[in-house]
């Protein structure tokens, strides 16, 4: 999908959309926010290279347990709601919350980029897939999904309405689906504009709030139970890598400051812009997909 100002709306289907600031477009029909694009996007060059060891984080794999600590928080919910079954992870990065959550479901993920896979299948024995996940069938994952999780990821798909309508097709009735993403509606958003430290398109393609990210679960089938700002928790370093290198191109300040900082130094902070949503699978929507767009 490029967006442009004729473009169709993946939330309520309005057609038309208005300039948000430099680089965004706004529907007028329902507020939803996506990225204005010049060029087609081309996934599998965006994720597929260095996504993970400076394009976007500074060393994913260094700041494993920063990553474990935010999963086996996510883990405990999960397990309150659902204590087992057949668990599906959509763009599970080198494996970190499925290593966690094969102790209690069958874990299956899936990512794009190889270097994670690798590691995913190699280093920790886990189930990983780099097929298209469009393509997948329930036999291909060893029956209905019981629980599908998708952490900081729906802002990059391409077309995140399709994305949850296979999952829905995926899912046995009542399945528990768990996301996180960026508020544009939230105070901090608000407040930075433009300057919101969540808006660098191609990687964040679509922006929601939780009027629209409730509107698009449903239009799938997903009935929202809970939405709620969570914390994070984030290495020194790799925040200072999205300030100073990311957001400034400032590349020998953020090496002056690391050569003071160490690699073990972090923190966990809830800015109220990350937003964790959980919803569940209506029990009508099931075998075939309710996704009717173009």
């Amino acid at each position: 999908m490029m967006a442009s100002l004729d473009h169709t709306c993946l939330v309520c289907g309005h057609v038309g959309f208005e300039p948000h600031f430099d680089v965004l477009l706004r529907c007028p029909g329902c507020g939803f926010v996506t990225a204005r694009l010049d060029e087609r996007l081309v996934v599998g060059e965006l994720y597929g290279g260095d996504y993970f060891t400076g394009g976007e984080y500074l060393d994913y794999l260094a700041d494993e347990a920063f990553f474990r600590k935010n999963f086996h928080r996510r883990l405990a919910g999960l397990r309150r709601q659902c204590g087992g079954g057949r668990l599906l992870e959509i763009g599970a990065a080198y494996g970190f919350f499925l290593d966690l959550a094969r102790e209690y479901y069958t874990a299956v993920g899936f990512e794009l980029n190889p270097d994670a896979v690798r590691h995913a299948q190699q280093v920790l024995g886990l189930d990983m897939r780099s097929v298209d996940f469009l393509a997948a069938t329930p036999g291909d994952l060893g029956g209905p999904v019981d629980v599908t999780v998708m952490w900081d990821v729906i802002e990059h798909l391409e077309r995140p309405d399709r994305v949850l309508a296979h999952i829905a097709t995926l899912s046995r009735p009542g399945a528990l689906l768990c996301l996180t993403t960026g508020d544009i509606g939230s105070s901090l958003a608000r407040l930075r504009g433009p300057k919101w430290r969540m808006i660098h398109p191609p990687s964040h393609l679509h922006y929601f709030d939780r009027g629209t990210i409730t509107r698009m679960l449903a239009n799938c089938g997903f009935r929202v139970v809970d939405v709620r700002a969570v914390g994070v928790a984030r290495s020194v370093r790799q925040v200072l890598y999205s300030l100073l290198v990311l957001g400034m191109g400032m590349r020998r300040a953020y090496e002056a400051a690391c050569r003071m900082v160490p690699i073990a130094w972090g923190f966990t902070l809830n800015t109220g812009d990350i937003m964790q949503v959980t919803a569940r699978l209506e029990p009508a929507v099931t075998s075939q997909s309710v996704y009717r767009g173009a």
